[in-house]
């Protein structure tokens, strides 16, 4: 069974709605990434370590509170 991380629904709305961070282009210069990057996780993709790391510096958090360790659902049709 395979595995994947994603970032927590709704976790980077509310962190700009908190922050009064009101464009992605700001937030994802914050977290050290572009806002192609930023939609990309956003949308389910896979997030690099080094996404992680920042995301988590950035906003004093752990990686537990941040992303959630998800079944892949590609590969889980598949069984």
């Amino acid at each position: 069974m395979a595995h994947s991380i994603r970032i927590k629904d709704g976790l980077i709305q509310r962190l700009r709605e908190s922050r009064g961070i009101t464009s992605e282009d700001a937030f994802a210069r914050l977290v050290g990434c572009d806002r192609m990057t930023l939609r990309r996780v956003m949308g389910g993709t896979q997030p690099s370590g080094g996404f992680m790391a920042s995301f988590c510096t950035t906003f004093g958090m752990g990686l537990g509170e941040v992303f959630d360790i998800v079944e892949d659902e590609s590969l889980a049709v598949a069984s």
